[in-house]
């Protein structure tokens, strides 16, 4: 659904308008809050983070001011800012963060090793841009598959599609997804 058709239906009715927005954007809301917490939060965590996110993203567009900008980028914004405050607030409450002034953390030694992750760094970009360029709802089916181990059934679900559709598409996406690698330079053999 374009951006265009998107606003002509938000203008027409503001529930239909918030439940296009979340029906073409779940996946993607999801993705974001997922990749940011996932090293901290629970499954319940996430959900609650991407309910924030969209409640958010319809007060944003119930706002007064002029909503010219790009839909997506608007709501990977709004998403991505509540996010890491939802990480931070996580943080504090697990207690994670450590002092710079800390004695014990004079002591600490890292095994971090910069090229590594500088090189893993530019390899997921290129994925996610890969995966990104697959378009919605075949990037948002990739994701809940490989990288939060949904099954199809479970991504039906979410995303209102059967299962076979769910199965037809990611095989077409695999396809699509394993020829955008190969032309970004990165291949199963390495």
């Amino acid at each position: 659904m374009t951006d265009s058709e998107l606003r002509s239906i938000m203008e027409q009715s503001k529930e239909k308008g918030q439940r296009a927005v979340f029906d073409e954007y779940c996946g993607y809301v999801y993705a974001v809050c997922a990749n940011k917490l996932r090293s901290i939060g629970t499954d319940e965590d996430i959900d609650e983070c991407v309910s924030d996110a969209f409640a958010a993203v319809f007060r944003y567009f119930d706002s007064p001011t002029d909503h010219n900008g790009d839909i997506k980028g608007v709501i990977g914004t709004i998403t991505k800012r509540n996010a890491i405050d939802y990480y931070r607030r996580l943080s504090r409450k697990i207690g994670t963060t450590v002092s710079i002034d800390d004695e014990l953390s004079a002591s600490l030694h890292s095994e971090y090793r910069v090229d590594i992750d500088t090189e893993k760094k530019a390899v997921r970009d290129i994925l996610f841009d890969c995966i990104d360029r697959l378009g919605e709802p075949d990037s948002s089916i990739i994701i809940f598959h490989y990288f939060y181990g949904k099954t199809s059934k479970q991504i039906a679900s979410l995303m209102t599609l059967s299962d076979v559709a769910v199965q037809k598409r990611m095989s077409r996406a695999r396809e699509k997804l394993r020829k955008l690698l190969g032309e970004a330079g990165i291949t199963e053999e390495g």
